[in-house]
């Protein structure tokens, strides 16, 4: 039987290869993304269902070259995934490397489809790469 973290990892892994298909498995209609960011970083705020998700997503590619999420510690009870880890990505506009640690927070309906996504970013190393004024 698959755990809630299996969901989450299968969640994870095709948002990255087939947003449009992540989207149709894994989000629930009332789904919101909530990244919480400074202004300077173009991909913060709250997006709302599976347009929002792939805005998002689009929005994220055309920023940084993202490297791999190293995702580092999953943790999980009936209805909620969180998880630690750590990414290293370009900045596109500056050419500029970050190294920054994340949490993610994952809710998940009766049906283990995804409701809620919160982020939480090393917004001070994330923001370093993003300075064009350095």
């Amino acid at each position: 039987m698959s755990t809630l973290i299996d969901h989450a990892k299968g969640f994870y892994a095709m948002a990255l290869s087939d947003p449009a298909q992540a989207c149709a498995t894994y989000l629930a209609p009332d789904f919101t993304l909530e990244n919480p960011l400074p202004d300077t970083i173009p991909f913060g705020g709250v997006y709302h269902g599976a347009e929002g998700f792939v805005e998002y997503l689009t929005k994220i590619a055309a920023a940084i070259d993202m490297g791999p999420l190293h995702m580092e510690e999953w943790a999980a009870d009936d209805h909620t995934v969180v998880v630690r880890g750590e990414e290293e990505s370009l900045v596109r506009s500056t050419g500029r490397k970050y190294r920054m640690r994340f949490v993610h927070w994952l809710t998940f309906d009766g049906d283990g489809k995804v409701t809620a996504m919160r982020e939480f970013n090393d917004t001070a190393e994330m923001g370093k790469a993003f300075d064009h004024e350095h």
